[in-house]
């Protein structure tokens, strides 16, 4: 993806367009949807600095017991994952994406120097 905060939606969309991904969601698409737009206004605004000659990568994995995990990574410098304050109030915009990206999905971790950032649904398998 162009690092233009525009395409943001249209991606999540795409990304949603996929059957498989979106029955592993099984009811959480709003929060697949909310943590994956924040990583990548983050990639686009912070890692590639809104330039559109940058490329955010996303990539995404089908894991056993219908779990999924999804990769979103920028052409920035990154940043240290170890000096992030959780935000007192989510209204605040210091912090607030990362918060989000945390609260949506069961695991979220920040690699290869704050550069990449790795989620994962785990599976929700009906009754």
């Amino acid at each position: 993806m162009e690092s233009r905060s525009s395409l943001i939606p249209a991606t999540v969309e795409k990304l949603l367009s996929d059957s498989e991904l979106k029955a592993r969601l099984n009811g959480r698409e709003s929060a697949f949807r909310i943590a994956v737009s924040e990583a990548l206004a983050n990639a686009v605004t912070h890692g590639n600095h809104n330039q559109p000659s940058k490329r955010v990568f996303i990539r995404y994995c089908f894991e056993p017991n219908d779990a999924l995990s999804i990769l979103i990574r920028d052409e920035g410098h990154g940043f240290d994952p170890g000096n992030l304050s959780v935000p007192t109030n989510v209204g605040e915009d210091r912090n607030r994406g990362i918060y989000l990206m945390k609260s949506c999905m069961d695991e979220t971790q920040f690699r290869n120097s704050g550069t990449e950032v790795y989620m994962r649904m785990n599976g929700r398998r009906q009754a």
